[in-house]
């Protein structure tokens, strides 16, 4: 990887993703470009079947593009995993049901030979940094939906990652729900200055988290724009209120039709 390459915390340069099947190729990624700098949070929005989480699966080394190159903290995308420098959140929390809370944020530590002492320990600080540090003995079906993601995201965090990868991760939850863990999820990033990659269907989510919004075309999905989001941190519920933010989603939107097709 060149100099410039590992300055970044994310990049995609020329990716595209090609299916092969019976019923037909399908073209789900078409030359995508994408730099996300260290530290960063940039969303990724695009019409449903877009690619949006073909991308991300290929950043976190789930699957293998068929042309162009990534690189993660200058690295392989299968390098980094080895490395243990990302953490993955999906839409579904996918917690162990038989497991504890404490021991369902365990888990990866558990499988990288971190002795009990020092695995719970740090499961319990992920635990206190997402809220729910008197919940560790509860199990995944005693608790509410927004609270099982906030487990899947302190075990995405158990392994100290310098790289977070979101794919729609609030997207199954209530409205009022969703603001409130946008908020947390501002706060963690405020401590953790992790690089966020976080996929969305929601403008103005999109808006509210990211320092910069790629947007992305319909099937075959490639990045058309990139909106920089300059509104100050530490963000609030009175950032959905300033007139800059109703014209960042504005600007995304009309993007977004523009990248869809529509008219």
């Amino acid at each position: 990887m060149t100099n410039e390459m590992a300055t970044l915390g994310l990049q995609a340069s020329g990716v595209g993703k090609r299916f092969l099947s019976k019923g037909g190729d399908v073209q789900a990624l078409e030359a995508v470009e994408l730099e996300v700098a260290q530290g960063g949070f940039t969303s990724v929005i695009g019409p449903s079947g877009c690619g949006k989480s073909t991308l991300l699966k290929a950043f976190s080394d789930l699957l293998e593009p068929s042309t162009g190159e990534l690189s993660v903290n200058g690295k392989s995308p299968a390098e980094a995993r080895a490395a243990r420098e990302f953490g993955v959140v999906f839409q579904s929390p996918n917690l162990l049901p038989w497991r504890t809370v404490l021991r369902n944020v365990t888990l990866p530590l558990q499988v990288m030979g971190v002795g009990r002492l020092t695995r719970n320990q740090t499961a319990n600080e992920m635990l206190e940094l997402v809220g729910l540090a008197s919940f560790t003995r509860h199990h995944p079906w005693q608790l509410s939906g927004g609270m099982q993601q906030r487990v899947a995201i302190a075990r995405a965090l158990s392994t100290n990652p310098s790289v977070l990868l979101m794919d729609e991760p609030f997207g199954a939850l209530d409205e009022i729900t969703r603001d409130r863990l946008n908020l947390e999820l501002m706060r963690i990033w405020g401590k953790l200055s992790a690089t966020i990659l976080f996929i969305t269907h929601s403008i103005t989510e999109a808006v509210f988290l990211s320092s910069q919004v790629a947007v992305m075309s319909s099937r075959p999905g490639r990045i058309t724009r990139l909106i920089e989001v300059d509104l100050p941190y530490p963000r609030n519920a009175q950032t959905r209120d300033m007139p800059e933010f109703y014209e960042l989603v504005i600007e995304v939107r009309r993007a977004l039709v523009e990248a869809s097709g529509a008219t």
